[in-house]
């Protein structure tokens, strides 16, 4: 697929083009994003993250879009910079949000940064919830399920091996979903799931 089409709005470039800064700033002491992507950021983790935006339901009030072992902030930092005001970013780590709360300080995102496990997250609060490099889908389920509340959707973005994570999903789990293709790998897909119940053991 071709990537290269992709525009951001001049203010979302500027502003992540200082995301990308202080990646490269902050990267050797926090190992935040694989180093050989370092060279690529734009491509392999903005757009990446950012294909995600036009999926994502529409605001509600008293509702948020979790986006679970943030990390370096992908996808949920990005699609915050792209205008949505209700991403939580869900980090364990407490260096790593220390990395979220600079960006979204010197970006100006309308973010939240939250210092905790998915697992702790309020039940039913969710509109949307995201995942990116985190954990197989199966597990992804597991501990995203509880978090939506009525008619919420997860949005996982999916490298090679997404055929065999859904397919193992399906042994545990009945799904109702959909198939997204990456813009930025060809091999890579976006599984939009918009149900799902465990299946009785």
């Amino acid at each position: 697929m071709d990537s290269s089409c992709f525009l951001f709005s001049k203010e979302v470039s500027d502003k992540l083009e200082v995301y990308y800064g202080l990646i490269k700033s902050w990267q050797n002491k926090y190992n935040l994003i694989g180093s050989s992507t370092l060279k690529n950021t734009w491509e392999r983790h903005f757009i990446d993250s950012a294909q995600l935006f036009s999926l994502l339901p529409e605001e509600k009030k008293k509702s948020f879009v979790y986006d679970i072992g943030s990390g370096a902030g992908f996808p949920g930092m990005v699609l915050a910079i792209m205008g949505r005001k209700d991403i939580i970013l869900c980090e364990s780590n407490a260096k790593k949000c220390n990395f979220l709360e600079e960006v979204k300080k010197k970006t100006g995102a309308n973010v939240i940064i939250d210092n905790i496990r998915a697992e702790a997250l309020p039940l039913n609060s969710a509109v949307a919830v995201t995942a990116r490099a985190v954990s197989s889908l199966s597990t992804l389920l597991k501990i995203s399920l509880p978090l939506l509340s009525k008619n919420g959707v997860c949005i996982f973005p999916k490298g090679i091996n997404w055929k065999k994570e859904l397919l193992f999903a399906q042994k545990r789990f009945h799904i109702d979903y959909k198939l997204v293709k990456s813009i930025t790998s060809e091999k890579s897909s976006i599984i939009v799931i918009n149900e799902a119940r465990k299946k009785n053991a």
